[in-house]
């Protein structure tokens, strides 16, 4: 035989064999992740509805959704858009936000893979003036890339290294989950006490810019803990966080049924008594939406007064189940 058909075969079997071994196949990186159908269809021209979280004059983070544009590795451009800066400072101010990771902060690496996203950053991502300041950089990171379908949980380097306890005492040697945001009280989780979280209303000091804030707070174990997170929503925020629960404080959770991915909700006539106001009526609605579409599996809501499914005085619509929301802080939800 020929010794360059001999050359020929050998090369051939040699590929073949890289192949079947796995030496030409490569783990998929961030940019090589299959999008959702979801955000195919979220996707305007090329920009992408994206759900940040940034920081307000109460430390508080603060879901915003913001179109970015589509570019390769977005989750990695998603994060570089809570570096603090000048530009971003700038524009963040007008509505009473900041960034949450500190400026200087680079991602020197970041990769995707089984729902886990890995990302390395400098070091200026640790020089935070406190360690609640550095717990919100972290918590911010986590829930900014969860908002993707690809990601479940976060694991954060620093200089390429896993810190059992950064410079302000906070851990980050194990795999990050969402989890107790802006937690009232710092309780642990144990058979007597649950985290709900409950959506109060927020704004800028000037009245700008106004929002819903997600707050995690602790409450006894129930065998119905949706309503018991209602209940607390009525009740209102704790003192000295600038939010407010715009439900009126004698409004009754009568029931609340789940059905699947189905919620009924029945309050008392009371919540009929704020006072009148298409904008307060409305945010009365998207608060009890956004609470109990928090909870997992939780599609839809509906919501009755005394057992009946009409409009509330301003005329907000109760008649159909309200779906829960694809984004939180968007120009209406």
């Amino acid at each position: 035989m020929p010794k360059k058909i001999i050359c020929m075969l050998v090369i051939l079997f040699l590929l073949i064999g890289a192949v079947g071994c796995g030496f030409l196949n490569r783990e998929p990186s961030e940019e090589e992740l299959p999008e959702s159908e979801e955000d195919s269809e979220e996707t305007l021209g090329h920009f992408r509805k994206t759900v940040f979280y940034f920081v307000n004059e109460r430390g508080l983070l603060v879901p915003v959704t913001r179109d970015i544009p589509w570019v390769e590795g977005i989750g990695r451009a998603a994060l570089e858009s809570l570096v603090d800066s000048e530009g971003l400072r700038a524009e963040l101010a007008e509505k009473g936000l900041r960034a949450p990771l500190p400026e200087g902060t680079k991602i020197l690496g970041m990769t995707i893979r089984d729902g886990i996203a890995k990302v390395d950053f400098n070091s200026n991502f640790i020089q935070t003036s406190d360690a609640a300041a550095e717990q919100t950089a972290i918590d911010a990171v986590v829930y900014t890339l969860t908002e993707f379908p690809t990601v479940d949980e976060v694991q954060i380097l620093v200089e390429g290294k896993l810190l059992d306890r950064t410079p302000n005492g906070n851990q980050l040697n194990q795999v990050l989950k969402r989890q107790n945001i802006n937690l009232e009280t710092p309780v642990t989780a144990s058979a007597e006490v649950v985290p709900v979280t409950l959506y109060f209303k927020g704004g800028s000091s000037t009245g700008s810019f106004s929002y819903f804030v997600p707050v995690t707070r602790m409450v006894p174990k129930t065998d119905n803990v949706i309503k018991t997170a209602l209940e607390e929503l009525i009740k209102g925020p704790a003192e000295h966080t600038g939010l407010v629960s715009l439900l009126p404080k004698d409004t009754k959770v009568l029931d609340v049924i789940q059905k699947d991915g189905e919620v009924l909700v029945n309050f008392s006539k009371e919540i009929e008594g704020y006072g009148g106001g298409i904008d307060v009526e409305q945010s009365i609605v998207n608060s009890v939406v956004l609470t109990v579409s928090s909870f997992p599996g939780v599609e839809t809501v509906s919501i009755q007064v005394e057992g009946k499914a009409g409009a509330l005085p301003e005329g907000t619509v109760l008649e159909t189940p309200i779906f829960k929301p694809l984004y939180v802080n968007p120009d209406s939800i």
